[in-house]
């Protein structure tokens, strides 16, 4: 734990603006969770009963309350206004389909979601028996029917592509570059897709560093999850020992030059201590997981705990 609050403690020393991010993410939970219950509620509580359907709703909050700081962050340093409900829409999405892919057990589910992402869109996909493609098809709808521009869909249609690469990691024979390509075009893309709905017209030097911004924050997310990756046999470059956080954050020192080339110095201040607010909160979580239970019925306890699996994923007993 030490040596990661020292790489916390690298990346802070030229975050002055580290208050104010954290201040930021304080002061947006409160109005995420009243969007999130207007525009991804009755969705979930259409599509699943009973039980099974407040356990999606705590999911998907808490994993869209996370996702709306960043999405705010950027279209914050990119001048742009951020439409809050499309933010924990987009976040429900990202949520659902990424567990629909690695958890859900359904060998038909890529050609299904590509039939849905694709330009027949929820009518093309079709009506499906399932309840969580029914979720993901109306949750998506939703998105489609509120973005503006084509840039999120572009990406969404090659994210995809590299999600389903993403299965390749529970081969332990996976050699690292391909590992790390996974890793840059699942994270980088991802935040093309998100950051495009607040800046569709972001310019290809913008999205390069987007990219560049996506790729360490899932080696962060992998380094979050790296306990439940190795239960579950997923293989990622923080896990395999080819990555480590000291390196996450050089990189995150080093994207601050690019932000500030791309965006403005200030802007690029506030948003490259979101990036940190990240970090830190991420060593936390995972060095006080096993000994802290934290408050999960205020927004701000919501945001600190995050989101669970949507679909829990299937473990050997």
């Amino acid at each position: 734990m030490i040596r990661d609050l020292l790489t916390v403690a690298r990346c802070a020393r030229p975050a002055i603006a580290l208050p104010i991010a954290l201040k930021d993410a304080v002061a947006c939970a409160p109005a995420a969770v009243r969007d999130f219950e207007r525009a991804v509620e009755p969705l979930v509580r259409d599509a699943l009963a009973g039980p099974e359907r407040e356990a999606m709703i705590a999911s998907l909050r808490g994993t869209a309350l996370t996702f709306n700081v960043g999405i705010r962050a950027y279209a914050r340093m990119a001048g742009r206004p951020c439409d809050g409900e499309l933010a924990m829409l987009a976040g429900s999405v990202a949520r659902l389909y990424d567990d629909l892919i690695d958890n859900g057990g359904d060998p038909e589910v890529d050609s299904w979601v590509a039939s849905l992402f694709g330009d027949g869109g929820p009518e093309g996909a079709g009506r499906s028996d399932d309840p969580h493609r029914r979720l993901l098809a109306a949750l998506y709808a939703e998105i489609r029917r509120r973005a503006p521009g084509e840039l999120w869909h572009t990406a969404l249609l090659e994210l995809h592509d590299y999600q389903v690469l993403s299965r390749r990691q529970r081969d332990p024979a996976t050699p690292a570059a391909q590992l790390g390509k996974i890793t840059r075009g699942k994270g980088g893309l991802a935040c093309v897709v998100l950051f495009g709905l607040v800046h569709p017209d972001m310019s290809v030097v913008q999205r390069d560093t987007v990219m560049e911004a996506g790729e360490a924050l899932q080696l962060l997310d992998d380094y979050l999850d790296q306990d439940a990756d190795l239960r579950d046999g997923i293989g990622t470059p923080l896990n395999r020992g080819e990555v480590s956080l000291a390196d996450v954050g050089a990189r995150l020192r080093a994207l601050r030059p690019r932000l500030a080339a791309g965006y403005g110095r200030a802007a690029a201040r506030r948003f490259a201590a979101t990036l940190l607010l990240v970090l830190a909160a991420d060593v936390l979580k995972r060095h006080r997981s096993r000994r802290a239970r934290r408050r999960k019925d205020t927004p701000l306890g919501l945001l600190l705990a995050g989101g669970t699996h949507a679909i829990p994923p299937k473990r050997a007993s």
